[in-house]
């Protein structure tokens, strides 16, 4: 049986010492070698189609200055601004109607651009239903002038977004990322994939869907027209797929060579944003207790449901599974058995996806809502009443600035929160348990997103998992375990820690004495905040946050 080997609570973390304010129990402050800074990477504003027809006006520049903690005016005139500005962000708005975009902001008197503004300014759903929609299920490119012409209009929104990052760029103080969203959403599914470069050097138009239509053509492009072209370098992560019945992990057809250069760019998964939690879904093979979270349907699904009142078929609910994050970390792992490769070794993000312009917008007592328009009286609040405002992302970098952050995201030294700002750090040793005093971390330890190797067959590894809380106590500690066995993919969960009052801070140290050398195995860490008031007012959420996966490399 997996043994608790010791735990130390309620004090302080000394690796996140230097991002809290609390008495150390040790006299001599811990120096540490990184610190943690909070973002979002995926929001969208004016640029984007969608968030346009939603009547949301306000641009990149708009987004950077929000995130800064700067306010920013909602379609229906009021202002916002973060509690607590970010650290980073990323604008990631849609690239496949950069083009239509910019003709209409460009030339307006067009009868097209006439009729989509008088939309966008309606109390309705028009816009987005009957002009918008229709558009984006085509999959055509529609940009009112001539190819060649559109393909310039493409490349100077582009250019414009470059620029708003550029100029939004402090390093040390705060860190914009170049970043577009590739938009493939077959029958209304979402497969999309927001692309974050590590720096200004980027293709010279968005990579798009309508000239990369699957996944193995954008992987290609990132290769042919960033990676081949240094320095250019950039991740691509896939999001929302819980409304996406698995299209945005399929394998089919996928050559061995075609895994691999995904798994050369997918390195992070989005895990929640606003339009649900994507962890596991309740009831399904590989979930929990405390999968039963923020739960929001596929969009065609969702809406059949409605139509014909009725309930979801064992077929769905299989279906609806596929979307989910911990059935695709245990496909990597069936994968990597059979061919080496793992395609979904995946470090975990959290964002918003906010159509108005609101990057890092995820607290439960200060939301405005995420779609524009519809905001207007809390319309979309209360139409998609399993929306929520979203979750961030928290890396571990040396510094504030894109190469250090990038460096991060591709080391999957990252995690994500569902919008709390809980101080999470996860890592791994072959040290003695009882030398681990939960001030430090034994040298040579390996970190969230990394993999270790074991050197003897007898060796056991030890986790140690130190959380503090953030605004409100701690309730539990779960250590989520997938692995390869004889007979298929094993799941364990395991409740490391629980704190029926509430608790500050938590140091577990846990050695997994079932590991054997030769297994292919991930370990995550799940921590969950005592319930507090959702933003409906209705009902309670609990808060959480999960760490990237530590791998085994099997021997």
């Amino acid at each position: 049986m997996d043994k608790l080997r010791g735990r130390c609570a309620r004090t302080v973390l000394g690796l996140i010492s230097a991002v809290m304010t609390s008495t150390a129990i040790s006299s001599e402050p811990v120096v540490l070698e990184k610190s943690i800074f909070w973002g979002d990477l995926h929001t969208h504003t004016a640029y984007s189609m969608d968030a346009y027809v939603l009547n949301t006006q306000t641009t990149p520049a708009d987004a950077y200055r929000f995130a800064q903690g700067g306010p920013i005016t909602l379609p229906d005139g009021s202002t916002h601004q973060l509690q607590r500005p970010l650290d980073f962000a990323a604008v990631t708005d849609h690239a496949e109607y950069f083009g239509l975009i910019n003709v209409c902001r460009s030339e307006p008197q067009r009868p097209y651009c006439q009729e989509l503004a008088e939309a966008a300014a309606e109390k309705s759903r028009r816009g987005f239903v009957d002009i918008f929609l229709p558009l984006i299920v085509s999959g055509k490119r529609n940009c009112l002038v001539t190819d060649r012409r559109c393909r310039d209009f493409e490349a100077n929104l582009w250019q414009r977004t470059i620029d708003a990052a550029e100029a939004a760029n402090q390093p040390g103080k705060f860190t914009t990322f170049v970043a577009s969203e590739w938009t493939a959403s077959p029958d209304n599914l979402h497969w999309h994939r927001n692309l974050i470069y590590a720096n200004a050097n980027v293709p010279q138009r968005p990579i798009n869907s309508f000239d990369q239509p699957t996944q193995e053509k954008m992987w290609q492009a990132l290769e042919d027209q960033c990676r081949d072209q240094a320095p250019c370098d950039v991740v691509a992560i896939p999001h929302n797929g819980n409304i996406g019945l698995g299209g945005s992990y399929t394998t089919d057809g996928h050559s061995a060579q075609q895994l691999e250069l995904r798994a050369q760019f997918e390195k992070l998964v989005e895990i929640h944003q606003h339009k649900g939690s994507s962890e596991c879904y309740p009831g399904s093979l590989y979930s929990d207790e405390s999968c039963n979270f923020e739960i929001a349907l596929p969009i065609p699904i969702r809406d059949d449901l409605r139509l014909n009142k009725r309930d979801l078929t064992e077929q769905e609910k299989f279906d609806i599974a596929k979307g989910y994050v911990r059935p695709t970390l245990a496909k990597g792992l069936r994968i990597q058995n059979e061919i080496g490769t793992n395609p979904f070794k995946y470090g975990f993000v959290g964002a918003t996806d906010s159509h108005s312009s609101q990057p890092g917008s995820a607290e439960e007592d200060n939301w405005r809502g995420a779609l524009g328009q519809w905001d207007m009286e809390l319309k979309d609040q209360q139409i998609y009443a399993a929306y929520n405002p979203g979750g961030l992302t928290a890396i571990w970098a040396e510094e504030n600035t894109r190469q250090a952050l990038f460096a991060a995201l591709q080391r999957r030294e990252v995690y994500a929160t569902s919008g709390t700002r809980i101080k999470l750090r996860l890592h791994q040793t072959f040290a003695q348990p009882s030398t681990i005093n939960c001030t430090s971390v034994p040298s040579h330890s390996t970190p969230m997103g990394g993999t270790f190797a074991s050197t003897k067959e007898s060796a056991k590894p030890t986790f140690i998992i130190q959380a503090m809380q953030d605004r409100t106590p701690l309730a539990a500690i779960d250590l989520i375990k997938l692995r390869q066995n004889s007979e298929g993919i094993e799941q364990k969960v395991i409740r490391l820690g629980e704190y029926p009052t509430g608790q500050t801070n938590s140091c577990i140290v846990w050695t997994d004495h079932n590991y054997t050398k030769s297994e292919n195995a991930l370990w995550y860490v799940r921590v969950l905040e005592q319930p507090t008031q959702r933003w409906d007012q209705k009902s309670s959420i609990q808060e959480r946050a999960w760490s990237s996966p530590i791998w085994s490399a099997a021997h």
